[in-house]
């Protein structure tokens, strides 16, 4: 999670109710939700394309289970369900220990990226 205050000029895009901007983001990602309910996209993605709609469906869902309490994000822990599960670097590579063992951030085998990929196919 990260933000720049002063005089950066983003373009924002809107998708309902939810600020989406445009900003390189780590290789590999594609989107993140943000705990101030925005998203960030990378700008190689194309909002209009099924891989822009698949992404921002995926992150609003986050952003949905931020709302709801049932999860929450810093630099050091996810929370989901009310457990914190701690996020750490090792060998270069962001990993987080959650409930079903250590796997990379955004590992499909953690409980809130399965909820995400799930809202991607609605």
């Amino acid at each position: 999670m990260a933000f720049k205050l002063g005089r950066e000029k983003r373009n924002f895009k809107h998708s309902g109710n939810v600020d989406i901007v445009k900003t390189p983001l780590d290789s590999g990602v594609l989107g993140e939700a943000n705990m101030d309910g925005s998203i960030s996209v990378d700008p190689s993605v194309d909002l209009n394309s099924p891989l822009g709609r698949r992404v921002i469906k995926h992150e609003k869902q986050h952003i949905a289970d931020i709302e709801s309490g049932r999860a929450a994000y810093n630099d050091s822990v996810v929370m989901w369900e009310g457990k914190l599960y701690i996020r750490k670097e090792i060998n270069g590579e962001k990993v987080i220990d959650g409930p079903n063992g250590r796997w990379p951030e955004g590992h499909p085998n953690h409980p809130w990226e399965q909820s995400a990929i799930n809202a991607e196919k609605e």
